[in-house]
């Protein structure tokens, strides 16, 4: 019988690095300025049923100037979490739009700027180099999930997207001009996939990744990111409101599927820097008409039903929980908000 590598092994991590491999998909994470990348705009979600608006996010109509017709203009921004759903009404953001418009009348829009395995630093990008341009009058931020995780399973620099080593690695082979010819070799798809894993292998070494002290540098860059994005707010022009995602290891006991979601190792680093976040959270101390970070880690805490269908994405019924949350953030920021 063959002998197997041990699970933590180099062999053992290229082949899960292979079957995911396909998680670099330029349909949902197209190259896109400053935010690294968004929904290839225009085209059709791979195995649904609508396109990326103009800018790369799930919206019927992109966001542009605004019109005298909308009343009330909400940007939620974050991650994967807030494309899920059949049709748009379905999504956070769509059941969110749904119950303002019931509160504020037809001219309540909401607009969804979820990209897939964004992290803090893209979305504050995003909030910055684009979105404070079209005179929103609510800005919510979901995500802190994807700052924990992808740097697990990705790159393993704390605050850099999850790609970005693979972009490196190909910038690398094919723009460096110090290279003859001779010494770039013709890469097959193998090839490839093996230039780009021994960078991962090499950061990884580089940045003790899974060590404790690394663990804590993920913390650091969240806080950094965080603060970051609290000093910018009152310069945004419209109130900013931080809201750290829920998880599964907040929920109490899984039930039905939610049971083997992931492996006991990676829930407790999950469970560990949660924690984490939520001391830096606490720390903050920025409760202000410009910018507030709440903690909706626990929205499910306690709760009996099969919510998470993984260690964030939730059901339809998990988002319409969201849903009102979000809404109820939003009765409060333009209660606190200072008038124009």
């Amino acid at each position: 019988m063959a002998h197997r590598p041990p699970d933590d092994s180099a062999d053992a991590r290229r082949r899960k690095f292979l079957q995911s491999f396909q998680n670099f998909d330029a349909n949902s994470r197209f190259p896109a300025p400053y935010v690294q990348f968004a929904g290839k705009p225009l085209t059709v979600a791979g195995g649904q049923d609508w396109r990326y608006d103009a800018l790369g996010y799930r919206n019927d109509v992109h966001a542009d100037t605004r019109p005298s017709s909308e009343t009330l203009r909400v940007f939620v921004v974050g991650d994967s979490t807030l494309i899920d759903g059949q049709v748009f009404a379905d999504t956070v953001p769509g059941r969110l739009e749904t119950g303002l418009k019931q509160a504020h009348g037809a001219g309540a829009r909401v607009y969804n700027f979820g990209a897939v395995s964004a992290c803090l630093n893209q979305m504050i990008a995003l909030v910055t180099t684009r979105l404070m341009d079209l005179q929103p009058d609510v800005i919510l931020i979901v995500g802190g999930a994807t700052d924990i995780f992808q740097p697990w399973s990705f790159d393993p620099r704390a605050g850099v997207p999850y790609n970005h080593f693979a972009n490196e690695s190909l910038y690398d082979y094919f723009f460096d001009p110090r290279k003859s010819a001779e010494d770039t070799v013709a890469l097959s798809y193998d090839g490839l996939q093996a230039m780009i894993f021994n960078r991962l292998e090499n950061l990884r070494a580089l940045t003790n990744w899974q060590s404790e002290i690394w663990e804590w540098e993920v913390v650091r860059q969240f806080e950094l990111a965080l603060r970051r994005l609290a000093r910018l707010s009152p310069g945004i022009g419209a109130p900013v409101r931080f809201l750290l995602q829920p998880t599964i290891v907040r929920k109490g006991a899984p039930v039905g599927t939610e049971a083997g979601t992931a492996s006991d190792t990676f829930l407790a680093y999950l469970d560990r820097q949660y924690a984490r976040f939520e001391g830096v959270l606490g720390r903050l101390d920025t409760q202000d008409s410009a910018f507030a970070a709440r903690d909706l880690s626990r929205l499910f805490e306690g709760d009996a039903r099969n919510l998470f269908t993984d260690i964030v994405h939730v059901t339809s019924e998990g988002r319409q929980m969201m849903a009102d949350r979000l809404q109820a953030e939003v009765a409060e920021t333009l209660g606190t908000a200072t008038p124009a």
